[in-house]
């Protein structure tokens, strides 16, 4: 029987999303859904601005004259600057300005409304929300904003009635198209997840991010080789994300693909003289090691598994390895010292451990 590790891809994935804000872009509008919290991305002029390379952006001037609405454009163009410079502050200042010129604007209205979900302003984020409502019940980028705040306030199901009303409508709206998979994909509706997904990914410009998503849908549904084949798709288009590779590992085991997923956990874990190829936190680390071995036990490879192991516990520092000596113990392994040290006994004991179910499934806790 396989043994499936605790972490799972979607740990993996959501490292991977996170890490996707560090792609620098023209401006945060260019690649805007128009709805929900606003995505942080690295933009030329933040880059620009905070590390002296290249020409600074400067600040958009206040515009003294003019009629209202170009007052307002003013207003609304200085907070998007702020916003790329992620200084959300000051952005949040600006609408408020606009609003302050015409409490009736609605693109002011919808874009204070998505910068208090940005910062976590959930109160914020309904007052502005309430009016926008009322102003315009039917528009779908405050009916998906509002879908979204029902969200964070743990409505889930009010949250899925609204996405589907904006997608009745607007079968092509993108960020309800997200939100509804993310949905479904919490509630444990996995096969309508991939309905959304696969219409995502047929209907916009090839994206790494809804590859890991679907992907994740088809390793819910059982389906790792269809997952193999997006996060494949996903390394074509950014061939330098490392956590790709360890997703696409996962997805090579769970199809029992043992050969195939040791390349993709080599290629991630690699040591140059001693350094890390990649960097990452010790405990990710310690968790793909386990993974790793995981691999390794089930084609039998018991030595190659408690190296892994005894690397991945020595991450943990002393408390992690004096754990899995306890937990050793207690599996009839006496012969084990219980000093928190690397040993050949400790070593000799793991890789009899691995054809143990109950102290195999243990130790991956003690991780």
């Amino acid at each position: 029987m396989k043994r499936r590790f605790a972490l799972s891809v979607g740990a993996v994935v959501t490292l991977l999303v996170a890490s996707h804000a560090l792609a620098t872009d023209a401006t945060t509008r260019q690649n805007d859904l128009g709805a929900g919290p606003i995505v942080t991305h690295g933009t030329t002029c933040l880059v620009a601005n905070r590390t002296h390379g290249g020409t600074a952006c400067p600040e958009p001037p206040v515009l003294t004259a003019g009629d209202t609405a170009e007052q307002i454009a003013n207003r609304l163009e200085r907070a998007w600057f702020f916003v790329d410079m992620q200084d959300f502050d000051k952005a949040r200042a600006e609408t408020k300005l606009a609003l302050a010129i015409d409490p009736k604007d609605a693109k002011a209205r919808l874009l204070s409304a998505r910068l208090a979900l940005t910062v976590g302003d959930v109160a914020g984020a309904e007052a502005d929300l309430a009016i926008a409502r009322k102003q315009d019940p039917d528009d779908p980028e405050v009916r998906a904003t509002y879908a979204y705040w029902l969200q964070k306030r743990g409505a889930d199901l009010e949250s899925l009635r609204e996405f589907e009303a904006v997608i009745l409508k607007h079968p092509q709206h993108r960020f309800a198209r997200e939100q509804r998979a993310t949905l479904f994909m919490r509630l444990g509706r996995y096969s309508d997840a991939l309905k959304d997904y696969n219409f995502i990914v047929e209907d916009n410009p090839p994206n790494s991010n809804s590859l890991v998503w679907r992907s994740e849908a088809f390793l819910a549904l059982g389906k790792p080789e269809s997952a193999v084949a997006d996060l494949s798709a996903a390394i074509k288009l950014e061939p330098n994300a490392f956590l790709l590779l360890a997703a696409r590992a996962d997805a090579y085991a769970k199809a029992g693909l043992g050969e195939l997923a040791l390349r993709d956990y080599d290629a991630v874990l690699t040591m140059n003289g001693g350094t890390p190829l990649y960097a990452m936190f010790d405990n990710d680390r310690a968790k793909l090691l386990a993974k790793r071995a995981n691999v390794y036990e089930n084609m039998k490879r018991f030595d190659d598994a408690a190296r892994d192991m005894v690397t991945a516990i020595t991450l943990g520092g002393v408390p992690a390895i004096l754990r899995t000596q306890v937990l050793l113990r207690r599996s009839g392994f006496s012969e084990v010292p219980l000093d928190g040290s690397d040993s050949p006994a400790l070593r000799r004991a793991l890789a009899a451990c691995f054809g143990l179910d109950v102290c195999f499934q243990g130790i991956m806790r003690a991780i």
